[in-house]
């Protein structure tokens, strides 16, 4: 079954849109992605996809090499490690929203849910982050996933490809088995005729 899974995507990818190249820094990855993997995401009430999970922080920083991870479990207990060191923080949903309040070290910080899996969580700080030179997306990525071929941590623009692979593995999965199985039909009707 995982081999027809893989090649189901092979053929998929074949006949998919590559992720440009010249998108530049990460805020316009996502800004070019997340309009396009939107429809394949969840929302914070199904709490099964991030609760008590390990999310690994992605930055598109040249002088980044951190390793932060973000965990928010059961019961709105949050935690922070940078590279090792624990900070201990709380989380709750506002209201039916699709945004979270994070506060930590006596500091509250309100961030929109857009969009999330069980691989990614992408928020957005509440506010014109871009106007004051900040950040405008803050990306996670799924601990377990966030590893190479090698076991070493993927960069940024790997991330981003992956995260534009939910797009490609999920629009044109059936249209590309119908091209797939025209042409082999047609095919096979050329030669024996």
């Amino acid at each position: 079954m995982a081999l027809e899974f893989r090649l189901f995507n092979d053929i998929s990818r074949a006949f998919s849109p590559e992720l440009p190249r010249d998108l530049g820094t990460m805020d316009q990855h996502l800004d070019f992605i997340l309009p396009k993997v939107i429809p394949y995401g969840e929302d914070l009430r199904e709490e099964h996809f991030w609760l008590n999970k390990r999310w690994k922080e992605v930055r598109d920083d040249e002088g980044f090499h951190e390793a932060i991870l973000h965990i928010f479990g059961t019961g709105g207990e949050y935690l922070l490690s940078l590279d090792g060191n624990l900070m201990k923080g709380t989380w709750r949903k506002l209201g039916e929203e699709n945004s979270l309040i994070i506060e930590i070290a006596g500091r509250s910080e309100l961030f929109d849910l857009r969009f999330m899996n069980a691989e990614f969580i992408v928020l957005t700080k509440h506010g014109d982050q871009g106007r004051k030179g900040q950040r405008r997306y803050f990306c996670l990525i799924h601990e377990r996933v966030s590893k190479g071929a090698g076991g070493q941590d993927l960069d940024w623009r790997n991330v981003m490809e992956k995260l534009f692979n939910i797009w490609r593995d999920n629009s044109l999965g059936i249209w590309a088995w119908l091209f797939f199985i025209g042409a082999l039909g047609l095919i096979i009707y050329l030669s024996v005729n």
